[in-house]
């Protein structure tokens, strides 16, 4: 078969953009010829059996606008009707199947923006318009979700029918499982070292490449907030797309400039889960959240909020999900409650772990796309 995958902008680092690799390579491990439309691709060279399409976008115009001629370009490349699956791992309208990797924006946006905005400001309707191009009656589109609550949320929003979505297992990198001992602890070993954490020490990570939408200032300020003998031992590891300059004054704010390291985009976030402690995510927006389901399967306690589409796995592991609306007192409370119980929390994540399969999702969906 031949399959037309798009995707406006392809890098390492975004779970949309792991998402999209794995399936392309699992498309053509299965022996089918795939085409990758996209705008820009910053990822590793495409696996045999798979080419690139690049079509140009205007380089400084706004993001909205930018993704507005991909659609178009993307709309007129499904003309030439030559393949027979097509699928939309971004936002746009026209494919057999959409890779819904966020949030349902109409549902999202008219909690937090006035009917005014979404209705007046340029970005937002653009988006809206798209989407609604995806999800809405008359649109065939068949939309391939990763959390449960997409289902409900399409459906209230844009009516869309029941038969026309499904749900994805999740998409881990296997790379994450937790190895066998004594590998596992030598690894954490060698990690913790590296980043100067002593044996007493409760080494935090942090995964974010966006302050607001990942919780990174609710991460520092929770930190910050501590009783005093339980801030002294917390190291902070903060990984990601995330500069000092933005990050720097509220690290000193909170009294944890001697215990935070910034480490960077990272490949090997898994060794980092490796060597840390505890993982806190108290993410405002997060569709689906796959760092969760990384550190669960690293063995790591995980910290979130219910804004996370895979907190239920947290739920699940341990119960470490704070409720709607956020309160730092909530959080502080719950750091307080988890760091002395850490080592019990961890054996009931690598517990749970072992009954669950998170690496499924690129496997389920080539199954449902060959079946087209």
């Amino acid at each position: 078969m031949r399959f037309l995958v798009a995707i406006y902008r392809c890098d390492p680092f975004g779970g949309l953009q792991r998402d999209t690799i794995r399936l392309i390579q699992e498309l053509a491990d299965r022996g089918h010829d795939v085409v990758v439309f996209t705008a820009r691709w910053d990822g590793p060279p495409p696996p045999a059996g798979v080419s690139l399409e690049h079509t140009p976008v205007r380089r400084f115009a706004a993001n909205h606008t930018r993704m507005v001629k991909f659609a178009e370009a993307f709309r007129r490349r499904l003309e030439r009707k030559d393949f027979d699956v097509s699928v939309a791992m971004s936002r746009i309208p026209g494919a057999d199947f959409y890779f819904a990797a966020d949030v349902c924006m109409k549902l999202y946006w008219s909690k937090i923006h006035s009917p005014f905005v979404l209705k007046f400001n340029p970005r937002y309707v653009a988006y809206l318009r798209l989407e609604h191009g995806v999800a809405a009656p008359p649109s065939k589109t068949r939309i391939a979700c990763i959390v449960p609550g997409q289902l409900r949320d399409y459906a209230e929003a844009y009516g869309t029918p029941r038969d026309r979505m499904f749900l994805l297992p999740p998409g881990m990198n296997p790379a994450c499982m937790r190895p066998p001992e004594p590998e596992a602890e030598a690894i954490r070993a060698r990690i913790r070292e590296q980043l100067g954490a002593a044996p007493g020490d409760v080494a935090v990570l942090h995964v974010s490449n966006s302050v607001f939408n990942k919780g990174t200032d609710r991460t520092i300020a929770a930190l910050g907030a501590l009783p005093d003998n339980l801030k002294r031992s917390v190291r902070l590891w903060i990984v990601g797309k995330l500069g000092e300059k933005e990050l720097l004054p509220a690290i000193e704010a909170a009294g944890l400039s001697a215990q935070t390291r910034i480490l960077g985009q990272a490949d090997g976030v898994s060794e980092f889960m490796f060597g840390a402690d505890l993982f806190l995510h108290p993410a405002r927006n997060e569709a689906t959240g796959t760092t969760l389901i990384e550190a669960i399967a690293a063995g790591l306690p995980v910290l979130t909020t219910d804004a996370c589409g895979f907190s239920t796995y947290v739920r699940d592991a341990t119960g470490t999900v704070l409720d709607g609306p956020y309160s730092q007192e909530a959080t502080v409370r719950m750091l307080e409650d988890m760091i002395p119980r850490l080592d019990e929390l961890k054996k009931q994540t690598i517990a749970y772990a072992a009954t669950q399969d998170f690496c499924s999702r690129a496997r389920v969906f080539a199954d449902i796309l060959e079946k087209r």
